[in-house]
């Protein structure tokens, strides 16, 4: 019988996860965030995410299964502003497709509410998704590099309520190269990895290609980020992501049927790059991920 998310034991386990890895902590918050959502976390997939950064938050996200309106439910709930400047954006991204968009929601731990995320329904076409209104100017005008580049097809996008950014989740159709990899970090003059890291990222991104996100702030000139992600690593396999998060996938507890661990190394100008890295909880998200297509690094 497959695991039940219980509201408790999820309290338990956050508490124990954040002081696992130097996290800070509200029950007050993650009570509002699991009385709010209730049915969203029971009845989705719920995981964990951390970064190798000292003291950044542990957050946790549920993937929804049916079209529900995640942002009027969190203003309802006061743990969205509605004035907060993303939310018209979010809302015309989930608005297309004609309601086949799911929406997915991150949370801090400490803060709740972080982030909505939207899974489009399939790959769509990139100039669809910059299209609607509130998109940055500098994702609309990176147009014809994303397209140079082969980022043609989007399958999710994302904003960030607290830094005013957005970004977009593309899926690439090759196995990473490093002259790949060199082309992609142009569209933030990012430093290229170490020999060491990159044949970690070769090892683990899927054959078939791999997600890579891009994020920019509404009001930026440049794009702030990019990343690789490397989607449900073989069981017992990691590659070296650093003492914190190793401490992370050690300590997050995994219930689901097949467990989930995922790296995504995030590059940005100046050499500001981390390492962030995902891991199941419950409800299935493998399950998921397959009916999505998703590039998982385990190929079926």
């Amino acid at each position: 019988m497959s695991f039940q998310f219980s509201p408790e034991e999820f309290l338990r386990d956050t508490k124990a996860t954040a002081e696992a890895i130097g996290a800070a902590y509200s029950e007050e918050a993650t009570r509002k965030v699991l009385d709010t959502y209730a049915d969203s976390l029971r009845d989705g997939a719920v995981l964990w995410r951390a970064t190798d950064r000292p003291g950044d938050a542990l957050n946790y996200r549920f993937y929804e299964r049916i079209p529900t309106n995640s942002v009027t439910t969190a203003i309802r709930a006061g743990l969205l502003d509605p004035k907060n400047p993303m939310i018209d954006l979010i809302s015309a991204w989930s608005s297309l497709y004609s309601g086949t968009s799911t929406e997915l929601c991150d949370f801090d731990a400490e803060h709740g509410l972080s982030k909505t995320w939207i899974y489009l329904g399939g790959m769509r076409p990139l100039e669809q998704i910059l299209g609607v209104p509130g998109v940055p100017r500098v994702l609309r005008a990176h147009e014809s590099r994303f397209r140079e580049l082969g980022l043609t097809s989007v399958r999710h996008v994302a904003v960030d309520y607290r830094s005013s950014t957005a970004s977009l989740y593309f899926r690439t159709s090759r196995k990473i190269t490093w002259t790949e990899l060199e082309q992609l970090l142009t569209l933030v003059g990012g430093e290229l990895p170490t020999p060491e890291l990159f044949s970690h990222m070769e090892k683990f991104t899927s054959p078939d290609g791999f997600t890579f996100s891009v994020t920019a702030a509404a009001g930026g000139a440049e794009i702030q980020q990019v990343g690789v992600y490397a989607l449900r690593l073989p069981v017992g396999q990691f590659p070296v992501v650093g003492d914190r998060l190793a401490t992370f996938f050690d300590s997050a507890p995994s219930y689901d049927d097949e467990e989930m661990n995922a790296p995504a190394w995030s590059f940005g100008p100046g050499g500001k790059n981390y390492v962030k890295a995902e891991r199941s909880y419950c409800g299935r998200l493998v399950e998921l991920m397959k009916q999505w297509n998703s590039p998982m690094t385990t190929v079926y």
